[in-house]
């Protein structure tokens, strides 16, 4: 009976109660497309140039934006990556004007265009295992994944196998090609980019010409921007600005002084990449975030081939170093790199990378000596004084079914207790965190947090 008039007053219902109820009835929650504005801050819908699509889909957790830009759409895939690709687009007109300018085009001659996008897509795709639109950080808390979490060590053999010494992302320091990683060693052949012989000899070019990789981290660091930026556009002709500009016939740096338009407001926004990333070549800067690795992992062979994993570029390398040196933990070091090992995108070594840095502003000093724990997928930190933590860098967390499985686990069944969310909580997922007896932290305040707008819950908008 109780039953039955549940589901009559369901249809009593207005529409834009529906999905209230739904949830109130147990069913599990569905991540909306949401109207922008209530995720972002003003400033970041609409400016100089750009503008941001109203309708912003939620997937995994993570908002994805589309940016209108004179260069052509962007997709963003999170908060933190639609700042960055703002943050770069003072540098973007000014490497457009350099690359189209007389002296610049003189000086590549004719076949800057196609080798550029060489250069740029062995950067942006340094392998071919992600197709499809990106699902968020939504494998840290699948059903699917937990089972990667509990036999972490074979997937850690599996990647050792699979890339050897060939997996590298860090590019060698003398040619434009090695910005991307080589083939797996040992698996067939699979069938070679259009852009592959192109890249090879261009290789073999500038191996005998220039140190490419170092003209393209200092005109980087003079725009302000992260030297392996995924924006296709900045990697482009960042790229076709290192190449033409190593090879001696061309000023580079002069060039770009000239060009009014990046200043002070780009480089402050580079100050979220380590300055390090700019000025060491690579093989040094592998040997740095080694160094600060072997600190708190006892794995030497893991540790190797975490510094080799093609989802993590070396500036995301360098922040995950640099975060977990920051927490110090006693223990777990080496579950959270078989956890990064699993990583398959740059969204998903952002999240790991950003869970420690929450975990780091939120508990302070007391972060010290702690334990870093695997949780299935996902990660958790149990405090020197017995609190467990549960950093989750997200947009906006729904109750999916996947979301209330993982927060049911046996891990979880401990009283002191906290979640930390970066971005914010759907009504149903505040519930369910709360109903689970979770102290639940919204909006965690840390270095580089994204600009997220505070204006409550996401609304679900209608696209039709």
């Amino acid at each position: 009976m109780k039953a039955t008039s549940l589901r009559r007053a369901l249809l009593r219902m207005p529409c834009c109660l529906l999905p209230l109820a739904a949830t109130l009835a147990g069913a599990a929650e569905e991540e909306p497309v949401v109207d922008a504005a209530s995720l972002v801050q003003p400033a970041l819908l609409s400016g100089p140039g750009f503008s941001v699509d109203p309708h912003v889909e939620l997937r995994g957790y993570m908002a994805r934006f589309t940016l209108d830009t004179p260069y052509g759409p962007l997709q963003a895939d999170s908060v933190e990556i639609l700042a960055e690709r703002e943050a770069e687009l003072p540098a973007l007109e000014a490497l457009e004007k350099v690359t189209r300018s007389e002296a610049f085009l003189r000086a590549a001659g004719d076949r800057i265009g196609t080798t550029a996008k060489a250069l740029a897509n062995v950067v942006l795709h340094p392998i071919d295992s992600v197709t499809g639109i990106p699902a968020g950080v939504a494998r840290y808390f699948s059903e699917r994944l937990a089972k990667i979490g509990t036999q972490a060590q074979s997937a850690s053999d599996r990647v050792a196998r699979r890339f050897g010494n060939e997996g590298d992302p860090y590019p060698d320091d003398d040619g434009p090609m090695t910005d991307g990683r080589d083939d797996a060693a040992g698996e067939p052949p699979r069938k070679k980019h259009w852009y592959s012989s192109i890249a090879r000899e261009a290789g073999r070019e500038f191996k005998r010409q220039v140190k490419y990789g170092k003209a393209k981290r200092e005109i980087a660091q003079r725009l302000g921007i992260d030297p392996y930026t995924r924006n296709p556009y900045a990697q482009e002709r960042l790229s076709a600005l290192a190449w033409v500009g190593s090879a001696g016939d061309f000023g580079a740096g002069g060039a770009l002084g000239t060009i009014g338009g990046v200043g002070a407001g780009v480089l402050a926004q580079g100050l979220r990449v380590n300055s390090i990333v700019w000025k060491l070549a690579p093989d040094d800067l592998r040997a740095r975030n080694r160094e600060r690795l072997q600190r708190h992992c006892r794995d030497e062979l893991l540790i190797r081939q975490f510094l080799r994993r093609g989802a993590f570029s070396p500036t995301l390398q360098t922040a995950f170093a640099d975060a977990l040196d920051a927490l110090q933990p006693a223990q777990g070091c080496d579950d959270v790199l078989e956890l990064g090992m699993t990583a398959d995108s740059d969204l998903e070594a952002r999240f790991l990378v950003n869970a420690l840095r929450l975990l780091d502003a939120h508990l302070g000093a007391r972060a010290k000596q702690g334990t870093l724990q695997r949780v299935g997928a996902g990660l958790a930190y149990k405090a020197a004084n017995g609190e467990l933590v549960l950093p989750l860098p997200v947009d906006r967390l729904s109750a999916t079914t996947d979301v209330e499985r993982f927060l049911d686990r046996p891990e979880f069944r401990v009283k002191n207790k906290t979640v930390l969310i970066g971005g914010d909580a759907s009504l149903a997922a505040r519930r369910a965190l709360t109903e689970r007896g979770w102290n639940i932290v919204i909006g965690v305040r840390r270095a580089g947090a994204p600009p997220y707008a505070r204006s409550g819950e996401p609304s679900p908008v209608d696209v039709d």
